[in-house]
C-alpha cells in the first residue's frame, strides 16, 4: 500500500509537470497569433523646409513594404491645432501655409518725428497680433499599416510681405511723418513729384537691410531713389515687432494708371511679390 501510495504521489507529480508543460504551450500559442512585425516603412521628403506665411509646399511620401502605397496627410503643432495657426495639407501632399492675421489699415494716421532730412529714427504702425506658431509638423502614415509613419519640419518664416502703407510728409510740420498700412495695398498718385515726397512704408518677414525693392513698371515711371539697403535708419519694426521698412517713391507724372506689383528680393537672394500692392492713380 505504501509503495502504491508513492507511486500515486509520483504520477500526480508527472502530471501537473505535463499539465504545466501543456499550460506553457498553450501560451506560446496565445502569443503567437500577434501579427509579425510589420515591413512597411514610410520616407517623406523634405524632412525641413521653410515657407513663408500663405505660400504653399509640396511634400513627397514613398512608401516601401506594401502594395498599398498611399499615405494620409496631417499638419500638427503642439502650440496650436486651429487651421488658421498650423495651415492644412491636402491629400496630395500640398502643405497651404496659414496666411498672417489680416492686417487693417490704422484708424487714423500716426506723426512719426522724423530727421531734418526725412528719414525717421522708428516707424510704431499699430496692427493686430500675428501668428504666434513658429514651427509645425507635417505627418504621412501609411494606409497599409497605421503604425508607420514619417515626419517633415516646417518653419513659419521667411520672405514674406504683410502690409503695405504710406509714411507721408506733414504739410504743417515737416519733420514729422503720418503713416499708416493696409494688408490690401496703397494708392500713389501720379501727381506726386520731388516737392511733395511720399514714403511706401512695408511690414512682413525677412524684411531686413540688404533687401532690395522694385516697383514694377512701363520703364522709369515709378522709381525708388533712396534705397533702403542703403541706409539703415529706414528700418524699423512695428508695435507687435515685425519688421519694417519704408523708402521714397516717386510717380511720374505721366506713370501709367493701374495696380502695380511690389517686388522684393532679400540677402539670400529669396524672391517674392505683392501682387497689386501699389495702385497709380491720377
Amino acid at each position: 500500500m505504501r509503495y502504491a501510495g508513492r507511486l500515486g504521489l509520483a504520477a500526480v507529480i508527472l502530471l501537473a509537470l505535463a499539465a504545466a508543460g501543456c499550460g506553457g504551450g498553450g501560451s506560446g500559442s496565445s502569443g503567437s497569433s500577434n501579427p509579425p512585425p510589420s515591413n512597411v516603412s514610410v520616407s517623406i521628403s523634405p524632412t525641413s523646409q521653410t515657407v513663408g506665411y500663405g505660400s504653399t509646399q509640396q511634400f513627397t511620401a514613398t512608401v516601401s513594404g506594401a502594395t498599398n502605397t498611399a499615405v494620409t496627410w496631417s499638419v500638427s503643432s503642439s502650440s496650436s491645432s486651429s487651421s488658421s495657426q498650423i495651415g492644412t495639407i491636402s491629400s496630395s501632399g500640398v502643405y497651404t501655409a496659414p496666411a498672417a492675421t489680416s492686417v487693417a489699415a490704422a484708424a487714423a494716421p500716426q506723426m512719426v518725428q522724423a530727421t531734418a532730412n526725412q528719414t525717421t529714427s522708428g516707424v510704431d504702425i499699430a496692427v493686430p497680433p500675428l501668428n504666434s506658431v513658429d514651427t509645425v509638423t507635417v505627418k504621412a502614415t501609411s494606409q497599409a499599416d497605421s503604425t508607420q509613419s514619417a515626419s517633415a519640419t516646417v518653419t513659419l518664416s521667411g520672405l514674406s510681405i504683410l502690409a503695405v502703407g504710406q509714411c507721408v510728409t506733414d504739410t504743417t510740420n515737416p519733420n514729422n511723418l503720418n503713416c499708416s498700412a493696409g494688408s490690401t495695398g496703397t494708392e500713389l498718385s501720379r501727381s506726386q513729384d520731388s516737392t511733395r515726397t511720399v514714403y511706401l512704408f512695408v511690414a512682413g518677414y525677412g524684411i531686413l537691410p540688404g533687401t532690395t525693392y522694385e516697383i514694377s513698371s512701363n520703364g522709369t515711371d515709378v522709381t525708388i531713389p533712396l534705397q533702403p539697403s542703403n541706409a539703415g535708419g529706414n528700418f524699423a519694426t512695428t508695435s507687435d515687432g515685425i519688421p519694417a521698412v519704408y523708402f521714397q517713391v516717386v510717380v511720374s507724372p505721366t506713370a501709367t494708371l493701374g495696380p502695380r506689383n511690389l517686388v522684393v528680393r532679400n540677402s539670400g537672394n529669396e524672391l517674392t511679390s505683392f501682387v497689386g500692392a501699389v495702385d497709380i492713380t491720377q
